[in-house]
This record gives C-alpha cells, sequence and structure tokens, in this order.
C-alpha cells in the first residue's frame, strides 16, 4: 500500500513524459512496452547492481548455507520496481480484460523483463557460489551455477508474489493488535515473497538436489501465472 502511494507521488512529481510510439503487435507490444519503461526509468537498476556484492558479501562472512535464501530476499526487494506493468493488470482487473489473451498470457508477458534481468543477476553472482569470497572452493562450477540460477528463480517468483497479492478485504473481521484493527489478508501479505524464496532454496539449503528447486519453481510459475484462474474459468463457463 505504501509503495503504491509513493510510486504515484513520484509520478506526479515527474509531471509528464514524451510519448513514446509502440511496436509489433499482440503480446510483442506488450513486451516491447515493458522495455521502453525500463529504457525511460532506469533508476531501479542501480539496486539491482548494487544487490550483486550480497552474495559475495554473505560468503565471506560464512553464511554459505543460507546465502540462497537471504540473496533471493534481496532479489525480491530489487526486482520489484520492474514489475509495475504485472502490479497494474492485477489490480485493475477491468484493464486487464480488454486484452484479448488470456489471463496467463498476459502475465507471463509481464514476467519476461524481471527474469530477464534476474538471469544477468544470477550469472554475476556464480563465482559468489563457489566460495571464492571465503578463500576456498566449496561446490564445483556446475552446482554454483545451479543454485545461483535457483536464487535467481527464487527472487523472481517471490517478486511476482509479492506484486500479485490481492487488496486487503477490510469488509472482513478485523484482528487485533498494538497498532489498531487489522485485516487478516493484511498481515499475510507481509509474508508474500519470502515463503516462495523458503519453498524454493529449502531443498539446496538442506542439501537436496536443485532439480527439486527447479520442479517446485515450476508449479509456483503455473499458478503465479494464472493458469487456474477462477474467476477467468467462472467467467468462460458463463459465456458457454
Amino acid at each position: 500500500l505504501i509503495r503504491d502511494i509513493v510510486v504515484e507521488r513520484a509520478a506526479v512529481e515527474r509531471g509528464y513524459v514524451t510519448p513514446t510510439p509502440g511496436r509489433g503487435q499482440g503480446l510483442q507490444a506488450l513486451l516491447w512496452r515493458d522495455l521502453q519503461r525500463l529504457r525511460r526509468f532506469p533508476r531501479p537498476l542501480v539496486p539491482l547492481a548494487a544487490s550483486v556484492v550480497a552474495p559475495y558479501a554473505l560468503d565471506a562472512l560464512g553464511l554459505t548455507t543460507v546465502n540462497p535464501f537471504v540473496s533471493g530476499l534481496i532479489l525480491v526487494v530489487v526486482l520489484v520496481p520492474f514489475l509495475s506493468m504485472l502490479r497494474v493488470l492485477t489490480r485493475t482487473g477491468g484493464l486487464a480484460r480488454l486484452f484479448p489473451f488470456r489471463t496467463s498470457q498476459v502475465r507471463t508477458v509481464a514476467m519476461v523483463v524481471p527474469l530477464l534481468l534476474a538471469l544477468v543477476w544470477q550469472a554475476l553472482t556464480i563465482p559468489a557460489f563457489i566460495g571464492i569470497t571465503s578463500g576456498g572452493t566449496e561446490r564445483t562450477p556446475l552446482d554454483a551455477a545451479l543454485i545461483a540460477v535457483v536464487t535467481g528463480l527464487a527472487g523472481w517468483l517471490g517478486a511476482v508474489r509479492w506484486v500479485t497479492a490481492k487488496k486487503p478485504d477490510f469488509n472482513t473481521p478485523m484482528v487485533a493488535t498494538a497498532s489498531g484493527a487489522v485485516p487478516p489478508g493484511l498481515i499475510f501479505n507481509l509474508f508474500r515473497g519470502l515463503d516462495m524464496v523458503a519453498l524454493v532454496t529449502a531443498p539446496v539449503m538442506l542439501g537436496g538436489s536443485p532439480l527439486y528447486s527447479f520442479a517446485i519453481a515450476g508449479i509456483a510459475f503455473i499458478f503465479l501465472r494464472g493458469t487456474f484462474n477462477m474467476d477467468e474459468m467462472k467467467a468462460q463457463q458463463e459465456a458457454l
């Protein structure tokens, strides 16, 4: 909620932008718009570049085991600004229905640019997962590359889950806290993203095969892209 207010105020302060024509047709046009948005406002690239240092710092401190989890959480934070289109289309169902595509298709396209940035992040952090910062070689280059990919996917999926969180329902019974009455959905939203990172990185942190993490990430991607969107399936059923 706070981030939405901050983003809106920043846009108002900016005032206007130079209109830029789009390119392509269909889903390619949406992807091109996301790339244009990144070129127009590249400021989020600075935190993303700075986050590359995190795995190296954790490795130097000897936190090899929890390195994928902590680095994944940091990646969640720096990838959220690149998911503005997904945020708008998720929160504005009427706008998403204007496109002649399924919800899963629109969501997948909105996730492509952050995924590409996460892949670059993964390639730059492979030496950290090998263990060169701590003065040793704790993993083979192949194992380090797989763990780097797992960490990048965990951060990417965590950012998607955080962005696609539903609005808090203030009509539900409130939970009494020290700060006043709070809707339960708002409390659960605080853990969105963190749960996804923990779920994907758990196999590698427990010494298991990265293949389990890839399987979990694949299942999470299917649900996050809206393949089983109940509202859309209900609308199709009514139309039939």
